[in-house]
Parts: C-alpha cells; structure tokens; sequence
C-alpha cells in the first residue's frame, strides 16, 4: 500500500470515529432532552454511561489527530481536516457533559415536587437536538448549507432561552413552594442554550473545513 493510499484510509477512518462520537453524543443528549420535558431519574444514570464511554473515545481521537500531524504532515485541506476534527471532539465531549448535567437536573426535579415545564422548553430542547445533529452532519458531508442554517438557528435558540427564563420566573413567583425545582429548570434551559451555541461551533467548523475561512465570532458578515 503506498503512503498516500494508507494516510486517505487514515483520513477516512478519523471521520467514522467522528460519526462514532457524535451518535454516542446525539444518543445522551435525547434522553437528557426526553428527560427534561418528561423528569425521570433513569436518564442520569444513563447519561453518565455515556459520558464516560465518551471520554475515551474523545482521548483516543485526540491521540489519533497528534499521530497523523505528526507522522504523516499533512497539508492544506487534510491539515484543516484533523485541526477541526481535535476541536470538534473536544465539542462533541463537552455536549456530553452538559448532556449528564441536563439530565442531572431531571433527576432532581422528579425525585421531588412536580413542575410545569414550559412548552418553550420543549421548543428549545428540540431545536438545540435538531441543530447538533445538522451541525455533524454538515460536517460529514460538507454540506454548507446545513452549517448556515444552524449558525442561522442560534438567534433561535436564544429568543427561546429568553422566553423559558421568563416563563420559569413567572412560575418561581407564582409558586414559591416549589422554588427549588424550578432553579433546576432555570438551569436546564441555560444547559440546553450553551448545547446550541456548541453545535454552531461545529457549524463553524464546517465552514473553516471547506472555505478555510474562520467565521467565529463573524456571522454577521455571513451571506
């Protein structure tokens, strides 16, 4: 097999791991979003399994990309590929932890009183689903399309966050009894806003990946 056949087949297999981690990732953050809008305990548990597993997952990627800078020197486009590929993970890790978080406060909120949850808490958590899962995609796929659409999302997500903080306020102050419950969904929505602002990070990504343009922190200028 000559070099530039073996470091393509090494490119490849650093994208299936990607896959690999993100399903993983999409995987605990439906049940910590399911867990959210329905509070059951089981979610945690199941949620810190994940977790770890991610861990090592995100430890061998990060060994993987340092092995290919370093043997293989890659150039331009492959260059751009692995440095997103270390960032992306790194992404995809931390959604996992907040992911656990989430269900965290689920947990908490069952194990006690009972809350309204907010209809806009559903609308945020499945947006911010939605756009995780079109922010890997476009990784995938170099679809840059999806990436503008999920960057265009994140005014989305914030509006609903804004929405979520008031409606939980209004409750906090119309039930007082249950005070405790509802920080904890307080907390839950601004969880489920920093997801949302992780996935546009990946979108970002995408953009870096295939463009070599950086647009973090320039989505204003985007057409």
């Amino acid at each position: 097999m000559n070099i530039i056949r073996h470091f393509d087949l090494e490119l490849a297999d650093l994208k299936r791991t990607l896959v690999s981690m993100g399903n993983m990732v999409d995987r605990a953050l439906t049940i910590a979003v399911d867990a959210i809008i329905a509070p059951t305990v089981e979610a945690r548990e199941q949620c810190r399994v994940l977790e770890d597993q991610l861990d090592t997952l995100e430890n061998a990627i990060e060994d993987r990309c340092h092995h290919i800078i370093a043997l293989q020197q890659p150039m331009a486009g492959e260059l751009r590929l692995v440095i997103a590929a270390m960032r992306i993970t790194s992404d995809l890790e931390q959604v996992g932890d907040l992911a656990e978080s989430l269900a965290k406060r689920a947990a908490f909120i069952a194990r006690n009183k009972g809350v309204t949850t907010l209809p806009q808490i559903e609308t945020l958590g499945r947006l911010v689903l939605s756009m995780n899962r079109h922010a890997m995609e476009a990784f995938i796929t170099g679809n840059l399309s999806l990436a503008s659409g999920v960057i265009t999302d994140e005014d989305k997500s914030d509006d609903l966050t804004k929405e979520c903080f008031e409606g939980i306020q209004n409750l906090m102050r119309s039930d007082p009894d249950r005070i405790r419950e509802y920080t904890h969904l307080l907390r839950a929505a601004s969880l489920l806003e920093h997801i949302g602002d992780i996935a546009v990070s990946i979108a970002d990504e995408t953009v870096y990946l295939h463009k070599g343009t950086i647009v973090r922190h320039h989505h204003h200028e985007q057409p």
